[in-house]
């Protein structure tokens, strides 16, 4: 049968293409391939009208770098996304949405999860990319965390179809849900919690209706038979197996085996075909373009499945498949692997063989005992590695996320470096991952007792990892980051130090180390770290940002605005340094080339709000005596990052000048719900409650409590006045001397200082 025939005529100009992958999910917990823990009836139905292939195997057990290699049909040795955060799909990269899209079709991506956002390169090619994650509305995140339920995902892309689906179409669905945490809605936690892997389970079944959903509005729209589908994985999940919990550390069945099922539209002769034959995920994109007509291109390392299915091609060829996490994270050795004829062979510190015939949990290391079959499979490897490595790889190694995700991700909590990838360095061979393995999950419980801000049992647990392996750079890093989040800066320092002693060109600890120094007023030394930084990475913008707060403090706005101008110049596109630029403007007194830039940022809002852009509007407002639209504005902010306590601060004082004190009262004390430690709230909050003469001890210890937040100068000398005011109201005439006295000290000392209300720091915010 050839290729041409088998499509209903109709189709063979006109067949949409609608590409499922499901995230975190291995294909022996689906029912179709055997497994009885869950119920998997819509699947079932595709498998049953469709190809489903037994052997499947992704080339790395991580979304980003999975997904890559699925629309490249290239191995991450050649595209170079090797993991989440810290890689780019390089432009010069040919994604399968590309060429669809020169031949006339419409594309449209709807993606589950940040870890596919846009910003990471895989957005080329496509019309539509639902991509807009709101990371505002999370208080604690990691970056698989910001993710949305597999409805919404389908709701978004039956809407774009019903607007485009009468076009030629190619629709990329990725469903995140079966990835942790494992949530699963009702019916399904009921119906499965409690049973082994249950929630998991739950999660696969949940999917499993949606998908179910999706194939009757097709039915409805008159689509399913116009359309070929495309179900799949990126990877599995080790759910427990070998110590690991998740994915991404082995490369074991577990992880890398995934499922495929391919529903060609109409009757046909392969529906219900079950194919043995071990095939990759590098495969699905050469056998959409062989089944169109359309050409390879030359890149493509996958192949056409179609001489498979027609009995032309019958051998299984070798598949290489790999994890370089534990290595880019931890500095042990990377994994890389060969599967063929039901061998695997696994290259690592302590290689490994296993027979996938007989022993498919991979527990019985033949090793040593297969020593010539071993070293036939380490040859393949090698020769794989060397075939389909491209020097273009390269260019996606070290990638800088955005600053707008970058400060969203890490002031909400997320814990981990995007950016250092462990070098080649002199000293002992690479730790194996398997002797790691307890060590890595210490680790990861040490990030979760940090994100949940539980510090003494963290550091706890971290300094015994330490204990353990000293070489640890990521758990350095933790230790650093742990010590700084709790303002123990000093500590801080001697960590990033010590893990630089190691590596001096470790990005974050570099990075880490000139924050630490930033964070403790030396700011001589923060500069020099942050020049560092740029002389590692010209193009990353964070250092440049960090650079002009650190100008502002010392009243060196001019030198300010030249950092934010150099990184406006590596990414004008970013509406974070726009707002920036924005504020520096301000600081200036350049009102309307602050306006100029504040509107821009405003302007490509859309749907993701933008923190403090509207509060800068507001200062502008102000600025120009414009009250009511400062409220306004202030007003906006509340509303579109409710999280953010400075418009509650600012409009506090705004009513308190105009003596609405009711007003300014609510505002204070909503401030402080969000940021207990912003010591000037309280003592405004303290006046407030003097000025009204309900509590006067509530006041004392309202500004008291402001004082052991250690505040500024300016704000040290307003509240010793107001405690002077406070003990004279409670007759307590030596109190009040003693803070007047204070008061009239600092005042000396500073010339000129100010309340805090007219504090430039407190007022201009980026």
């Amino acid at each position: 049968m050839a290729k041409k025939n088998l499509l209903p005529p109709e189709l063979k100009d006109h067949l949409n293409i609608i590409i499922i992958t499901i995230d975190t999910l291995r294909a022996d917990h689906l029912e179709c391939y055997g497994y009885k823990g869950v119920k998997t009836p819509h699947i079932n139905g595709l498998a049953a009208q469709g190809i489903l292939f037994e052997q499947v195997i992704s080339p790395v057990p991580l979304t980003l770098p999975a997904h890559c290699s699925i629309f490249t049909g290239t191995y991450p040795l050649y595209h170079g996304v090797r993991d989440n955060g810290s890689f780019y799909l390089n432009p010069d990269q040919l994604t399968l949405a590309e060429i669809l899209k020169e031949k006339g079709y419409k594309t449209a991506a709807f993606i589950g999860a940040f870890v596919l956002d846009s910003r990471w390169g895989l957005d080329q090619g496509f019309d539509y990319y639902y991509d807009n994650f709101d990371l505002t509305k999370y208080k604690k995140i990691s970056l698989d965390a910001v993710q949305r339920r597999g409805d919404e995902v389908l709701r978004e892309a039956c809407r774009w179809l019903e607007t485009t689906g009468r076009e030629k179409f190619m629709v990329w669905i990725h469903l995140y849900d079966p990835h942790t945490p494992y949530d699963p809605p009702e019916p399904y936690r009921s119906l499965y919690q409690g049973r082994p892997y249950g929630l998991y389970d739950g999660e696969i079944a949940y999917v499993d209706q949606l998908i179910g959903s999706f194939l009757n509005f097709l039915r409805k729209q008159n689509l399913l038979e116009k359309t070929l589908i495309v179900l799949t994985s990126d990877h599995g999940e080790s759910l427990g197996e070998h110590k690991e919990s998740a994915h991404g550390f082995f490369i074991y069945e577990a992880v890398i085996r995934v499922p495929l099922i391919i529903r060609l539209p109409g009757e046909n002769s392969f529906r219900g075909k079950i194919i043995k034959t071990q095939v990759s995920s590098l495969d699905i994109m050469p056998t959409i373009l062989d089944l169109i007509a359309v050409a390879n291109p030359g890149s493509i390392q996958g192949k056409s499945l179609w001489p498979l299915l027609l009995g032309r091609e019958k051998n299984d060829r070798p598949i290489y498949s790999e994890t370089f996490y534990p290595r880019y994270h931890y500095g042990w050795s990377e994994l890389q692997g060969v599967r063929q004829n039901n061998f695997k062979f696994i290259a690592a510190p302590r290689p490994e063989l296993y027979d996938l015939s007989h022993d498919p949990g991979e527990k019985n290391n033949l090793f040593d005992q297969k020593k010539s079959l071993s070293r036939k499979m380490q040859k393949e490897l090698n020769q794989l590695i060397k075939h389909f490595s491209s020097q273009k790889a390269e260019a996606a190694r070290i990638q800088n996320i955005d600053q707008d995700s970058l400060l969203k991700l890490q002031t909400l909590g997320y814990i981990g470096s995007f950016h250092h990838l462990t070098r080649e360095r002199p000293g002992p061979k690479r730790a194996d991952p398997k002797d790691r393995i307890v060590l890595y999950n210490e680790i990861k419980l040490t990030q979760f007792l940090i994100s949940e801000e539980k510090f003494e049992a963290a550091e706890r647990k971290i300094r015994t990892i330490l204990d353990q392996d000293p070489s640890v750079l990521e758990a350095r890093y933790l230790l650093g980051y742990l010590l700084a989040k709790q303002k123990r800066y000093e500590e801080a320092i001697k960590e990033f130090q010590r893990a630089l002693e190691v590596d001096p060109e470790y990005y974050e600890a570099i990075f880490g180390l000139a924050m630490a120094y930033k964070e403790s007023n030396q700011l001589e030394a923060a500069i020099h770290g942050f020049k560092r930084l740029l002389d590692l990475d010209p193009k990353d913008t964070k250092p440049y940002i960090h650079l002009a707060d650190i100008y502002q403090d010392m009243g060196k706005n001019e030198l300010a605005l030249e950092m934010i101008k150099a990184a406006v110049e590596i990414d004008p596109e970013s509406r974070f340094l726009r707002n920036r630029l924005g504020a520096i403007y301000l600081a200036l007194g350049k009102l309307d080339e602050a306006e100029r830039e504040i509107r821009q940022a405003l302007s490509q809002e859309r749907s993701q709000p933008l923190l403090n852009a509207h509060f800068n509007l507001a200062l502008l407002h102000e600025a120009r005596g414009e009250m009511e639209l400062a409220i306004e504005a202030y007003r906006k902010e509340q509303q579109t990052c409710p999280y953010n306590w400075r418009p509650d601060f600012n409009l506090g004082l705004l009513f308190f000048r105009r003596k609405d004190l009711v007003a300014a009262e609510k505002e204070f004390r909503s401030c402080l719900e969000k940021n207990d430690q912003y010591a000037p709230a309280y003592l405004f909050l303290a006046k407030i409650i003097m000025d009204k003469g309900e509590n006067l001890i509530e006041a004392e210890r309202l500004a008291l409590k402001a004082f052991n937040l250690k505040p500024d100068l300016p704000t040290q000398i307003f509240g010793h006045f107001l405690l002077a005011d406070i003990y004279h109201r409670l007759h307590q005439p030596e109190k009040a001397n003693l803070h007047l006295q204070k008061a009239r000290h600092l005042e000396a000392l500073k010339s000129g200082a100010q309340a805090p209300s007219d504090s430039s720091k407190n007022r201009l915010n980026n």
